[in-house]
């Protein structure tokens, strides 16, 4: 019965003392939740551990859940602020250019390719070995432009999704979205050539 309820009253459950049924929205959420991580922080031990206090801090932060946003923009806020707290501590934006991805690093890659093939805005599907250079050219972002690209072409979140859960103006990720494609143009073309698609 407590698997056909929604996501508000699943939490409206969880903070009346039945804190077991939050198990449900992270089973529910749990697999976008570690496949954004992992895009932003490119590196699997990391991903895990970032995702599982994404969780936490969810759970005890519940009651300032605000009921009229959908829980999946709440909880990928979170998600977001758990990442870039991760990058002040590291106190990094961006992976440098020359740091080789490691093994582990590519085998989770061709997973997550596997699991939800990366599409272009028209739904063309890529192929796979374009698909792995866009996810380094992505990692090479400047950590604010690499926020909305995976938000947009890998959740497949809408404008004002993004503008929610980033907290800048609607015009500020048009802008965003539109610089980090024009960078991932130019780097995918100086891959493929000048014919490479559009992102």
């Amino acid at each position: 019965m407590s698997l056909k309820k929604n996501d508000r009253e699943i939490i409206q459950e969880v903070l009346q003392g039945n804190t077991e049924l939050f198990r449900l929205l992270v089973q529910k959420y749990e697999r976008a939740v570690f496949n954004y991580v992992f895009r932003m922080v490119r590196q699997r031990e990391e991903a895990e551990d970032l995702t599982q206090e994404t969780f936490v801090k969810a759970f005890c932060a519940l009651r300032k859940y605000d009921s009229s946003y959908e829980f999946s923009t709440w909880i990928f806020r979170i998600a977001l602020n758990v990442c870039r707290d991760f990058f002040r501590r590291r106190k990094f934006a961006f992976l440098s250019l020359s740091q080789p991805v490691g093994e582990e690093g590519e085998e989770e890659l061709e997973q997550l390719v596997e699991q939800s093939a990366f599409s272009d805005p028209d739904g063309v599907v890529l192929d796979k070995e374009m698909v792995l250079e866009m996810e380094k050219a992505i990692a090479r972002l400047p950590l604010k432009l690499r926020e909305v690209i995976v938000l947009r072409h890998i959740e497949n979140l809408s404008y004002e999704e993004i503008a929610k859960i980033t907290g800048l103006p609607l015009g500020t990720v048009k802008t965003y979205l539109h610089r980090a494609r024009k960078k991932l143009k130019e780097w995918l073309q100086e891959y493929f050539g000048p014919d490479v698609s559009e992102t």
